[in-house]
């Protein structure tokens, strides 16, 4: 039968991934020795062997040297016999499992030199792991003290980020390029630790905000929230404003003073290419360390902050559900009081009766409602003709809960979730007002400013006026953020006239200096 034109055809063999044609990528192959059908076990232990073996030789492996490395593994966790056991021959063929590595580009193979006539017997292949397989299963052995390392690598680095900022910038300016490329290189060093550090703890926190809580993605979110703050606590805030001071300065540095710093870590006869990379990735970093600490609230430091900061009303909404479902989890000890009444009645149907009586066992009822017949008579409606009574949702939410307790006994809180609804949406409305209260003040000098009449406008007055108090004034200018992270406030110097001001609010008067405020929602 003739084929049409512009047809494809595709066989069962294989199929086109039009995905794949359109330049993503598809199956890593170097990955197949971990869902492998038959002998993974044997495939990762072989693996994690080449991988041990790279810390004392560069060289390669031989065949009888993995044999044994593979033995002494099983030697380890198991005893003599099974280890023979494991690795005989009709249950462990090692050249079989590294032709498949070697077909899965896991391993690169080559063999010896021949130097004897034995040599031309025995096997001279020799192994070692291609860099990508090695990246993979060392990936792949780090574990969860791992990440808390690395994590810790990155204690202190908006300060450290800062420091060595300065100093690249005076080396700069004295001319030390070389003093400068030292300093440079260990802020990209504390970058990348940065920058690994907030992508561990992002995927913990996503991984434990999926789904249901439960008691280990809870202690996974709370662990992660210590680590930030022991890590990083209120650096992102003390010195993101230096550190964008620094990064304007670098970004006005010329391409010669880039060069002269890649210059400094090279040979003389290094070639342009070289030179050129290396400049790139300066720059590179210098783009990255914007993104990161960005004056404009967008940068990536900010961002993280936030992401911890949402993470806390989950946490607690979380924990507040384990609390309360943590309680009676069984009826074992209902269960057993049962028995023993059953089991001491005199007769069956004394059994019987007592059985009835604890669990409820009785003839079928309507429920409470509005029932056709007069109260003192007895009902003849069927229950399958009877008219449907509502039943309330506090009924319809204890059902499933049986097993947790007793439900008669649970409180109902949904009129006091209502009212804290109302109070907090009171709430939000007012202090949106005092934000724009206060928005319109910005640009003005304290001395100018009405009285602060509403409650709330002075409270969020006196947190910003908190801030600026801890700040440390850079030329005469303080710069802070509110407790929350949403506004940013510069106080400017006050004027040589009148350097004193007098703010009411509903408590009292507040004396300070004469600053006139900017206010920036973030």
């Amino acid at each position: 039968m003739p084929r049409s034109r512009g047809t494809v055809e595709e066989s069962s063999e294989h199929q086109v991934d039009g995905w794949e044609l359109a330049g993503f990528p598809g199956r890593l192959k170097v990955a197949a020795y971990l869902t492998a059908d038959q002998h993974a076990a044997q495939y990762r232990l072989i693996v994690d062997a080449l991988l041990d073996a790279q810390e004392h030789s560069l060289t390669g492996v031989s065949r009888d040297e993995l044999f044994a490395a593979v033995r002494d593994r099983l030697l380890t966790a198991t005893d003599v016999p099974t280890a023979d056991r494991l690795t005989s021959t009709d249950m462990f063929d090692l050249d079989a499992r590294m032709k498949a590595l070697l077909q899965w580009d896991v391993v690169i193979k080559w063999q010896d030199k021949a130097k004897t006539e034995a040599d031309f017997v025995r096997t001279r292949d020799r192994f070692q792991l291609t860099s990508a397989a090695a990246d993979l299963h060392r990936w792949l052995r780090r574990s969860i003290d791992d990440d808390a390392v690395a994590t810790s690598a990155a204690a202190f680095a908006p300060a450290v980020i800062a420091d060595r900022l300065d100093e690249t910038l005076l080396a700069i300016a004295d001319g030390e390029y070389l003093l400068a490329a030292r300093s440079w290189a260990q802020v990209r060093t504390t970058l990348n630790d940065m920058a690994d550090a907030a992508a561990i703890w992002q995927s913990r926190m996503a991984s434990a905000l999926a789904g249901a809580p439960d008691g280990e993605k809870m202690n996974r979110l709370r662990e992660t929230l210590i680590q930030y703050v022991n890590v990083w606590g209120a650096g992102v805030d003390s010195y993101s404003v230096r550190i964008g001071d620094a990064i304007a300065q670098l970004q006005a540095v010329g391409p010669s003073d880039w060069r002269a710093i890649a210059l400094a870590g090279l040979d003389a006869e290094a070639s342009e290419d070289l030179v050129g990379a290396i400049v790139g990735g300066h720059l590179s970093t210098l783009r990255t360390l914007y993104a990161w600490f960005r004056d404009d609230g967008r940068g990536q430091a900010r961002n993280l902050r936030r992401q911890v900061r949402d993470v806390v009303p989950p946490l607690l909404r979380g924990s507040r559900a384990l609390m309360s479902a943590g309680g009676i989890v069984t009826r074992r000890g209902e269960l057993l009081r049962i028995a023993s009444l059953v089991e001491s009645a005199d007769d069956d149907a004394e059994a019987w009766r007592r059985w009835c009586a604890a669990v409820g066992l009785w003839s079928a009822r309507h429920l409470p409602g509005q029932p056709p017949e007069p109260d003192t008579s007895p009902a003849h409606t069927s229950f399958w003709e009877a008219p449907p009574v509502p039943i309330e949702l506090t009924l319809r939410e204890r059902g499933p809960r049986s097993t947790r307790g007793r439900p008669a006994q649970l409180p109902d809180h949904r009129q006091a979730r209502q009212e804290a609804r109302r109070r907090a949406e009171a709430d939000r409305a007012e202090y949106t007002v005092a934000e724009m209260s206060l928005l319109s003040r910005s640009g003005s000098y304290l001395a100018e400013w009405a009285p602060v009449e509403r409650r709330a406008e002075a409270g969020l007055f006196w947190d910003l006026l908190s801030a600026l108090l801890r700040a440390q004034p850079d030329g005469g200018v303080r710069i802070a953020y509110s407790r929350d992270g949403r506004f940013r406030v510069t106080a400017n110097a006050a004027p040589p006239g009148q350097l004193t001001a007098v703010v009411q609010t509903p408590d009292g008067c507040v004396a300070c200096e004469n600053w006139q405020l900017e206010l920036v929602r973030v």
